[in-house]
């Protein structure tokens, strides 16, 4: 879990995974992006460490096709950069079938207090209601270790 899971629908769909490899990793039993896209569920990956903040939030507006990117984060003035993404992804929330965001290499952004996982998790949190109310899966996964499996299933696009 939660590979195996992700087009589930609630009380599965809807969570926040934090996930270690293990000996008894099936990547055959894994949904794929292909099978998301079948069912209509809006997938999004990221290899955390390759992308800073603003290639991270920019990065899951194009994949998740937000109606509002790019995004800066923290702009001189106006809205931060991860509100506007989190509208965004409340209107995802009225039009798609789902949505599932898998960061790979994620250990090190969680040893910064000030990273934007942080934003990430907020905002993931504040949107997820217009998912539960459908109920629609929607999941955040962070792969806290590189997983050569996790990369070669959802790291090609």
């Amino acid at each position: 879990m939660p590979y195996e899971y992700l087009d589930h629908t609630a009380p599965v769909g809807g969570r926040i995974h934090f996930r270690h490899r293990g000996d008894d990793d099936d990547p055959q039993t894994y949904v794929t992006p292909a099978a998301l896209a079948k069912r209509g569920l809006a997938f999004a990956y990221l290899d955390a460490a390759k992308v800073n903040e603003t290639e991270a939030l920019n990065s899951l507006g194009q994949q998740l096709v937000t109606d509002h990117p790019p995004y800066t984060p923290n702009p001189p003035v106006g809205m931060k950069g991860w509100y506007r993404f989190m509208d965004d992804l409340e209107t995802l929330a009225e039009r798609e079938a789902g949505m599932v965001i898998i960061v790979d290499n994620a250990a090190d952004l969680f040893a910064t207090a000030g990273s934007w996982v942080f934003e990430l998790i907020t905002i993931w949190v504040l949107q997820l209601p217009g998912w539960q109310r459908r109920k629609l899966p929607c999941h955040l996964a962070f792969q806290m270790e590189a997983d050569p499996h996790v990369k070669a299933i959802y790291g090609v696009q």
